[in-house]
This record gives structure tokens, sequence and C-alpha cells, in this order.
């Protein structure tokens, strides 16, 4: 991989816009007040002269960033001693080296993230994600449990029950899989625990026991044990993180290192402190708690890169991989090592991939991705279309000017089969209901064509359902039948369809009808846009009452 100008300019570029969207368009959230404004200023607490000190990230799908976390890690190291570092979870699966190697490359690279990657990391712990678990099957099992054996780190599985295979041996098994740990560091004992959320199982997952009883069960146990401080290390939504510090009391951990959200949180609920780091490590969390009065912490969000060059050791790792990657997959092709900067079309204008943006707003590759889906059924009657953002994997802004194969691969994790369905006004309503809910950079935000409405986030509110016609905009009736189309994520029940429950494959107009894949739709697109390119912009179907912009609507 390069580590060019390139990346670098859109990376830093990002910066002050995730430290100031969130605060500035929900200034009522509590994060806000405990955020630094500044990317290296921790917020106002007490810091102690020796303080145990925290590294966290979260959500990492793409290498990129690893080689500044590796830079981050070593010199708070030489400063402050012992650091613990921790990932949330949401790593082996999805990205496009993932596709081919399942995870291997991701493991492999943080075993390096202590400078050697043969030597076991007894400062660095794991837990499960949500994404862990993508290959869910029995026949799939003995991969997790090479992902795991393979890791120079430990797992903790805190809630997560494993299927037995005979009485004393279960299905994912090894000595670095962990219930719980401790350990100590700089002279303090410091108790490690995890909570994962169920919202996506596996055959050979027994059960996740609700993270309520096992934080509390386990938080207990480890002081009484000796552990001076809790840590959780969670991937659950901000909401249950919340819950467990209200309601556990004493047994609470002193501090949740969470992730499953892809935006930055620091939050305090009775004096302790919850923390998300921005997705794909392009920012990291420094915690430093005080051993005697866990209460008084301070959290910095460091950007990356930042200030910090890559670290060699990790580029050399991820230079392999990409390199071996390349081989692959071109070779397949019977195309050179280079297919991978194969030129598909060209943009005339910069492209909003961003997760903070991509996840919470209207952005102009939103609007063409949907309004591509749209007309692909066009012939049918095609009227609107919605898809998850949660599919659109880049989470990086694309410059005008070439676009390339691996940008599109990298955008298109998963398959993106499409399909047209019959719903009512009342139904939609219940889709664009649901996609504003929790807005705080979930997956589950719509990007949309032939229609508008405007969102408050300040009630929670999706108002004003408009279709968008020849003629103009005029209001959706509740009774009124739309023909739409989606992806077919959003309606396969056997999954978690982004929880759009109220969706399913019935609503289908023509099941036997082959499925459209969007990927070769957007391929299709950027042909026929030839030399000029394309050019989609933001055109006002969500307005979001809380953000100056244009606005379809009055």
């Amino acid at each position: 991989m390069a580590y060019n100008a390139t990346i670098t300019k859109l990376t830093n570029g990002l910066i002050m816009k995730r430290l100031l969207l969130t605060c500035l368009l929900l200034p009522w959230l509590t994060a806000c007040s405990v955020l630094p404004w500044s990317s290296e200023d921790a917020d106002e607490g007490v810091t102690p002269e020796k303080p145990l000190t925290i590294l966290v990230i979260n959500d990492v799908y793409r290498l990129d960033n690893l080689p500044y976390v590796r830079h981050l890690r070593a010199s708070l190291g030489q400063s402050e001693g012992d650091v613990l570092m921790l990932h949330a979870g949401d790593f082996l699966f999805p990205s496009l080296l993932s596709q081919r190697y399942d995870g291997e490359q991701m493991v492999d690279v943080l075993n390096y993230l202590d400078g050697d990657g043969a030597a076991f990391d007894e400062h660095m712990f794991i837990t499960f994600g949500n994404h862990e678990f993508e290959k869910g099957k029995l026949k799939h099992a003995p991969l997790l449990q090479s992902r795991i054996t393979e890791s120079q780190f430990a797992w903790l599985g805190t809630n997560v029950e494993f299927k037995s295979i005979e009485p004393g041996r279960q299905m994912v098994q090894a000595d670095n899989l962990l219930p719980s740990k401790l350990i100590t560091l700089n002279g303090v004992k410091v108790g490690v625990l995890s909570a994962t959320t169920d919202v996506k199982g596996a055959d050979y997952i027994r059960r996740f026991i609700p993270p309520m009883q096992a934080v509390r069960t386990t938080s207990r146990a480890l002081r009484q044990q000796g552990a001076q401080v809790v840590i959780a290390l969670t991937h659950l939504t901000l909401k249950e993180d919340r819950a467990l510090l209200e309601q556990l009391g004493d047994d609470a951990p002193d501090l949740i290192a969470g992730g499953h959200e892809h935006d930055r949180q620091s939050v305090q609920v009775n004096g302790r402190r919850i923390v998300k780091a921005d997705a794909d490590a392009m920012s990291a969390a420094v915690v430093r708690l005080d051993a005697a009065n866990p209460k008084q912490s301070s959290v910095t969000f460091v950007d990356l890169p930042g200030k910090y060059s890559p670290d060699a050791g990790v580029v050399a790792r991820i230079n392999q991989w990409d390199a071996r990657f390349a081989e692959g997959f071109c070779g397949e092709k019977g195309e050179s090592n280079a297919c991978l900067t194969q030129v598909l079309g060209k943009t005339a204008v910069d492209l909003i991939a961003e997760e903070l943006t991509i996840r919470r707003f209207e952005t102009n590759l939103g609007n063409w991705l949907a309004d591509t889906a749209r007309t692909s059924f066009a012939d049918q009657g095609a009227q609107i279309a919605f898809l998850n953002a949660g599919g659109m994997r880049l989470n990086q802004n694309i410059p005008a000017g070439e676009l390339n194969r691996r940008h599109l691969d990298t955008l298109f994790a998963y398959p993106t089969r499409l399909a047209m369905i019959r719903l009512s006004g009342a139904q939609l309503q219940a889709v664009v209901n649901h996609a504003i809910t929790d807005w705080t950079g979930n997956g589950r935000w719509l990007q949309v064509s032939g229609f508008a409405f405007k969102h408050n986030p300040a009630t929670g509110t999706a108002e004003q359902l408009s279709l968008i016609t020849p003629q103009g905009l005029r209001p959706i009736q509740a009774d009124e039948t739309l023909l739409a189309v989606t992806n077919d994520y959003l309606l396969d029940a056997s999954g978690d369809q982004d929880g759009y429950r109220m969706l399913g494959e019935n609503l289908i107009v023509a099941p036997d009808q082959p499925r459209l894949e969007l990927k070769d739709k957007v391929l299709e697109a950027l042909q026929q846009a030839g030399s000029a390119g394309i050019a989609p912009r933001v055109e006002g179907r969500v307005c979001n009452v809380s953000k100056p912009g244009v606005c379809l609507l009055k």
C-alpha cells in the first residue's frame, strides 16, 4: 500500500469535521460537554503524576492507519510506562482483503502493534464484534479458532458462550481466549472483561450471556481478586453501555472502552467514563485514570496520522499483504499485479464517502448509488430507492479524478443485490423513522432516491415525506402504493436486516427474477459517463433542520 500525500491530505482534512459536526449539530449530547476541542487536547480532569494509560481503537476494517497506531503506542510507552492496548471489536470482516484471507491479514498486522510480531503481547486485548461472526456456520468454527490461535494477544469473550464438541471442549477455545484477566500495569492491578452485542450470532455459539449479568458478575469477581481498576471492553450500542454504568452501581466498571458506533464518543455516567474512537483508527482514544480514584480520568482523542509517522515494520507487513493480494486477485483474472489500479471511470467532483458523513447525511456519492439502483428498474416502473449506508464501506472521500478497481471493490465489501418491492406510504414512513433512530452514525442510515423528507435530530422525527416527480414534489399518502428498489440485505429476515423488520422478501414484486448486482450497474454507469465522468451533487433530498444547506422541501 502507498502512504502518499493524497491519503494523508484526505485523512487530515476530516479531523476538524469529525470534531465539530457532532457537537454543532447535537449540542445537547452529554458527549459534547467532555469532548476535547483540539485533536490532542485532553478534556478537563485530574491527571495523577503516574496515571494508568489506556489506548483504545475499535471497528478497524482497513490496515491503513495501523502503522500510526504503533507509533502512538510506542510514544506513550516511552513517556508513561506500561500502556494497555485495547481493540473493541469488528476487524476480521468486512474488507477487500478479508474477502480472500478471512481476516488473517488483520490478525497478522495487529500482532505487530507491540513492535514484535512473534512475541505474545501481554498488554493487548481484543473483544468480539458482531462482524467477527460474519462466517457463522458450524463449518466456520475452525476458521475463527485459527484467527484466535494466530493472535499474539488475548481475546476476551466474557459473555460469549460457544457450543461444546464434548464435555470440557468447546468448538472455539484457545489459551488466549479468556473470560477475563487480572494484570498489573505500572504497579496497578487492572481487571479486564468484555461484553459483545448479540445482534449477530453464529451456529457455533450456544448463547450470549446478557451483558448486564456478565459484567456485574465478572466485575465483582475481579475486584474480589484484588483489581484496583476494572475496565470493560465492549461492542455494544452507546445506550447499552450507558445502562451498564447507570444500573450496576459499585459493580460497574471504572471505564468502558467501546466500539460498534463508528464515531468518537466520550460520555461520563455517575463519574465513570465511556470512550469510543473513530472507525478505521482514524482516531485513537488515550485514557488516563488515577488508580487511587478511577473516577478521576481524562481522555484525549488523537487524530491519525496527525504528527505521527508510520512505523516502518508495520508498513512493511502491510505491503507484503497488499502485494500478495494483488498477485492473487489479479492473477485469477489473467492480469498484471497492477490491476487494482485499473481506471474504471472518472469523477468530476469529490465523492463524499467518509463514514461520519455518509452514515448521517445525504451525500453526493450516496445519491448517485441510490439513483443508479432506481434507474436500473426504471423500465419496471420503479419510483424510489433506498440503500443502507452500512453497505458503503469505503470510509474515505475520493478526490475528483480517476476511479479505480480498488475504489469499487472496497466500496462494495458485501454483495449488493437489488430487488424491487411494493410497499405503502405508511411502510415507507416506518422505514424512514427507523433510519433516523439513534442518530450517531449507524449503518442503518439511508441514502435515498426519488423521495425527500425533513430530519429533525432534536425531536428524532422524519417529516414531510414527499415523492419527487417530473412535475415536482408531492406528499406521499399513507395508503398509496409505491415501487421501491432496495438491497436484499434489508429484505432477508434470516439476517438482522439492520433492524428493518417492517421489510421482507414477501414484498418483492418479481421474486423469481434474477437479482441485479449494484456493483455491476455502477460500473456500467461509469462507462456510460465516459471521459466527462460523473458529477453527482447533494440536492436536499434529506433536509437536516439543524444543518444549513440545500433543501427540496419548504
